[in-house]
């Protein structure tokens, strides 16, 4: 396994270039726990490694599923707002036991209700909410309340944004239902 000072020489760059270090990811997979690892440290650029997990997870989620317990148990523990964002991001793309669920499912409820947070991401904690709520449709209209009750705190174009996805998620469900009769 490589040190902290490998992978952080990696996430440190002057010109990092997350595209370049999802590719080098992608040929040494050996190293995607270091990664993981590196993510849950306190330091200066361990948004990175979040950044580039996600990143990677958008098309090898495979690949990252074996740390998914580690990463979800981590989320409370991380304090920057886009390094919490990224994070988020991963989890939506690996699956994930009830009892993990139900504990990000919590936190992003905190989040979307913290007027302190950055705006996207929020937005990150409601496509989580939004994701589960594929399979939990009553998370929707927990979801569309708690929007309304915050909408005012997003950026007009965010909020646009998410309007738009939470209507899209509650007529998915529609049209599941309907396709059910």
């Amino acid at each position: 396994m490589a040190t902290q000072n490998d992978i952080s020489s990696l996430l440190t760059v002057k010109r990092f270039n997350v595209r370049l270090m999802t590719a080098y990811l992608q040929n040494n997979k050996q190293r995607i726990g270091d990664f993981v690892v590196y993510s849950h440290e306190n330091e200066a650029f361990s948004w990175r490694a979040s950044w580039v997990l996600c990143k990677y997870a958008e098309k090898n989620a495979a690949d990252i599923q074996p740390y998914a317990q580690m990463i979800a148990e981590n989320l409370p523990n991380i304090t920057k707002h886009g390094h919490i964002r990224e994070t988020l991001k991963i989890l939506c793309h690996l699956q994930l036991d009830e009892k993990h669920t139900c504990d990000i499912l919590d936190f992003c409820f905190r989040c979307v209700k913290d007027n302190k947070l950055q705006s996207s991401t929020k937005s990150a904690a409601f496509d989580f909410i939004l994701k589960v709520g594929q399979s939990y449709p009553e998370l929707q209209s927990e979801a569309q309340a708690i929007f309304s009750d915050t909408k005012d705190y997003y950026p007009h174009g965010m909020r646009k944004s998410i309007e738009v996805r939470t209507m899209h998620a509650s007529s998915s469900k529609n049209e599941k239902i309907i396709s059910q009769c």
